[in-house]
């Protein structure tokens, strides 16, 4: 199949370079960075190193997207801030592939007078991978990467398509770092590393260290590499400051079967980790020192298998021999372990999502006040004000993420980030969105709600019930052991496809114990990803489907959930599991279309107000704006208002049947049916060809997996 694929890249090279070589978005000096002069210094330095096209990722030599500052090399380079997005700088082009989540920041934000803005997926645009192979056929010298900065599967998956036109990626340094002037750099991180107390761990590092090699035995493997921050940060008992949101620091880690005899390997910036903290039972060494003891462990002849996570870098992956490494590459057996939280964490989990909630319920009484005493307020504030609120609550450490605050349009923008010099006005008569998570010492959230503080549109309404529905389908979910969120994703979806209603990021993401807000293995998307592990009891995961109608508004409603047991089957005693909300948080009562409610959705939303408003009323006590907004949205929604019924199937019943109402559709409304049916017809176009050309591939790969944020 690669042959056929190369024949059609070359045969249609030029037209997707030279089709890309009109600015896909427009210049805007007052919010864009110029990198005129950056990009020529890293075009010398392209020049230096042998290679005439140079790729430069997000995320930091760990593979973290919230890098340090110190280490957000694309951001300098191109001026685009977005969590996700890949650089690639030619002899004379430079480009940026982002997906929809950043599109319209992309467009505000990156050097469209010298950079072309790649939107992956829309019509015309090609891969990053078929560009560079175009692209590598056009230049004088090869292609580079850093391979400490790229990761092993994207590394395999380039060069496979460039060894089918006859080239390679050729290894560089850290080209960005060479030009970036120390006077314009972040200085990195130096905080200190900190105990996690077995009080919130709820194990000590010898018992997470004893289930981690259980998993190396299983598999007959000698010894494990471990290079996720969360993981190390997980099974040390430690945390720090190096990562924006996150509690981590820069790390890697060595573990052995026989640990209790070969003691595990830390390597952290010795300046940062008082020896008082160090766990017992753990050589700690430097950070730098990694690399030669790495290459002493792969060639050590009395060790045998070694497991690294598919997650690893090029360099770590490199320097192993092919014939140690456990293959197919799987997922750490740290991840496997952590994923499902023990007894202490999963209580904190619960826990601290009180907390929350009445963070969040005093910000939003406090944001309905000032919209009524006519006090502006935009979205930088209101997320100022809502962190002010967070702070106050018990173990609070940090935001878990950057909180989205997105009012009208802007809600639409799925990963939206305001600034404070073009935030907007929020106001009665347009949708507000807030998506936003807590670090506390027991727990990790993320949360969204959307509100409307006026008369919401019938559209606003029927959106936001839509999705409100598919947030109670997916919570409703009963299913054997061994089932795959994938397998649920539609739970989601099916009331939203009803009106012709698509969302394209995950409905679920793993949720850290004071880690991180979104993990693996366990997901809930429509797209296979050969790395997803089954849901299992004791796992967290969100739920939360959207709508966005770009230049409009936006709906998202996002739970934490968690994986719990339930009864055995009566048939074959198989275990099922369930679905837990923990999330207490009211719905916006101004944006429930009744009508569209099943009975069975009405009774689920009032038992639910009613359980929050049991648990948070005492906890607001004294906050009377926080009360009203509370007691305003939980109390009974009136379903025999409803004057025509419900108009979908129950929430377990069949496609509804019953003829479709005389609701018109406005033009706008129309066109966008138009486009989403042609969009439809592409994608199984698209699917044909890709199956058809399956058939002529001798050695099939695995599937792509997922890349970026949930």
């Amino acid at each position: 199949m690669l042959f056929w694929t190369f024949v059609l890249i070359i045969a249609t090279g030029s037209a997707l370079v030279d089709g890309a070589t009109n600015n896909t978005c427009s210049s805007r000096p007052e919010t864009q960075k110029n990198t005129t002069k950056i990009l020529a210094d890293l075009r010398r330095e392209m020049q230096d190193a042998g290679i005439g096209i140079y790729v430069i990722f997000a995320g930091d030599e760990l593979g973290i997207a919230y890098a340090h500052p110190f280490d957000k090399r694309r951001d300098w380079l191109s001026g685009f801030r977005g969590s996700a997005g890949t650089a690639v700088v030619s002899e004379e082009t430079a480009a940026l592939w982002a997906d929809s989540r950043y599109f319209i920041q992309a467009e505000e934000e990156l050097d469209c007078a010298n950079w072309l803005l790649m939107r992956e997926g829309e019509p015309d645009v090609p891969t990053l991978i078929d560009w560079l192979v175009v692209e590598a056929n056009r230049t004088t010298l090869p292609p580079g990467a850093t391979p400490e900065l790229s990761s092993n599967s994207w590394w395999s998956s380039v060069n496979a398509a460039l060894n089918a036109a006859g080239k390679q990626l050729n290894v560089v340094g850290d080209l960005v770092g060479q030009i970036w002037p120390p006077s314009e750099r972040p200085p990195a991180s130096q905080k200190p590393i900190v105990v996690h107390d077995i009080i919130y761990s709820g194990e000590t590092v010898t018992q997470k260290l004893s289930r981690t090699v259980a998993e190396l035995k299983r598999l007959g493997v000698t010894t494990t590499v471990l290079s996720a921050l969360e993981e190390i940060a997980w099974l040390f008992n430690l945390r720090g400051d190096d990562i924006p949101f996150n509690p981590f620091f820069k790390s890697y880690a060595i573990v052995h079967e026989n640990f209790l005899v070969d003691q595990p390997e830390l390597f952290v910036n010795l300046s940062q980790l008082s020896p008082l903290d160090r766990p017992d039972g753990v050589r700690v060494l430097e950070y730098a020192t990694f690399w030669s003891r790495l290459n002493a462990t792969a060639t050590n002849a009395s060790i045998g298998k070694i497991w690294v996570s598919p997650r690893v870098s090029q360099a770590v992956l490199s320097r192993i021999p092919n014939g140690k490494l456990l293959l197919p590459l799987t997922n750490s057996p740290v991840q496997r372990v952590k994923a499902r939280k023990n007894a202490v964490e999963r209580a904190g989990m619960r826990a601290c999502q009180t907390r929350d909630a009445v963070a969040r319920m005093k910000h939003l009484g406090w944001l309905e006040q000032q919209l009524t005493n006519g006090v502006p307020v935009n979205e930088t504030e209101s997320a100022e004000q809502l962190f002010l609120y967070q702070s106050d609550q018990e173990h609070f450490k940090s935001r878990s993420f950057n909180t989205i605050s997105a009012s009208g349009d802007r809600a639409a923008i799925v990963h939206y980030m305001p600034v404070a010099t073009t935030a907007r006005r929020i106001t009665r008569d347009k949708i507000y969105l807030l998506d936003a998570g807590s670090q506390y010492l027991d727990c990790t959230t993320d949360i969204t709600r959307t509100h409307h503080f006026g008369t919401p549109t019938s559209l606003e309404k029927r959106a936001y019930t839509r999705v409100l529905q598919g947030v109670l389908n997916l919570a409703e979910a009963v299913f054997p052991t061994g089932t795959y969120g994938r397998s649920l994703d539609h739970l989601a979806r099916m009331s939203l496809y009803r009106d012709g209603m698509i969302y394209g990021h995950v409905t679920g993401h793993g949720i850290g114990h004071y880690l991180r807000a979104s993990e693996g293995p366990q997901n809930i998307a429509f797209q296979y990803n050969q790395n997803e592990e089954p849901l299992a009891d004791g796992m967290f995961v969100s739920d939360e489907p959207g709508f966005y109608k770009t230049g409009d508004f936006g709906i998202r409603i996002e739970n934490d959930v968690e994986v719990i047991m339930t009864n055995k089957s009566t048939f074959d005693n198989r275990q099922f599991l369930r679905f837990d909300t923990i999330t207490f948080l009211p719905y916006e009562r101004l944006l429930i279309d009744v009508d569209l409610l099943t009975r069975d959705q009405y009774n689920a939303i009032n038992q639910y107000h009613a359980k929050v408003a049991s648990v948070l009323e005492p906890l607001l006590i004294g906050d009377e704006q926080a009360l009203r907004a509370l007691r305003s949205r939980t109390a009974n929604l009136d379903f025999e208002s409803s004057s025509t019924g419900p108009a979908t199937a129950s929430v377990t019943g069949s496609i509804n049947t019953t003829a479709p109402t005389t609701t018109s559709m406005s033009p706008e409304s129309k066109a966008s049916t138009i486009m989403e049916a042609s969009c439809v017809v592409n994608v199984v176009l698209v699917l044909i060809i890709t199956l058809f050309s399956a058939g002529f591939d001798e050695n099939p790969r695995y599937p792509k997996t997922l890349a970026g944020d949930a």
